[in-house]
């Protein structure tokens, strides 16, 4: 008798019966939706135009950017986080996931260009020659009056518009270097 139980229960967990989510899994997935929410809430208006969200998530986002009071704040990212159980959220954290590595490569571009004008004013002739030998399509005669300007607004504290020039011609020159095939 008592090996005809434990034959029911093995046949029980076999068929998937017995298999149930531990209830510790189950409040780890409810926050990372609360969270996967809570970024969608914070997200820029025209990244969140980007995602292709279920109307009622678009609509129940919506309405939490609109939200100001913690309270009322806290219950729309727990409804949020309840809509987003009930679809597979799957492909809007790979949009969110993309977004975010625009970015941080936008962020990673911009040091890029901050860096090499840092450099071009502090080194002068020298950084110009590495920077056309990295870029050989760079002006070199451009950069070299770009930098004896940035670096004379500098020493006279003046405001710094070679500078600002300096970062725009280094912007559409690794632009263009990213554009061009290799």
């Amino acid at each position: 008798m008592q090996d005809d139980f434990h034959d029911l229960d093995d046949s029980a967990e076999e068929e998937g019966y017995g298999r149930r989510r531990s209830h510790a899994k189950m409040k780890r997935e409810s926050a990372e939706l609360l969270e996967l929410g809570r970024a969608l809430v914070l997200l820029p208006q025209e990244r969140l135009d980007r995602l292709a969200l279920p109307e009622q998530v678009a609509e129940a986002v919506r309405l939490g950017r609109t939200i100001s009071a913690h309270g009322a704040l806290k219950r729309q990212l727990k409804y949020i986080g309840k809509l987003l159980r009930q679809i597979d959220a799957g492909p809007i954290r790979s949009a969110l996931d993309d977004i975010k590595n625009e970015s941080a490569e936008a962020a990673r571009r911009q040091h890029r260009i901050e860096q090499w004008r840092d450099r071009l004013i502090a080194e002068g002739d020298e950084a110009v020659n590495a920077l056309v030998g990295e870029f050989p399509g760079a002006d070199r005669q451009l950069f070299r009056k770009l930098v004896r300007g940035a670096r004379e607004e500098r020493e006279q504290a003046k405001p710094p518009r070679h500078a600002r020039q300096l970062f725009q011609e280094i912007r559409h020159l690794l632009a263009d270097a990213a554009a061009a095939p290799e």
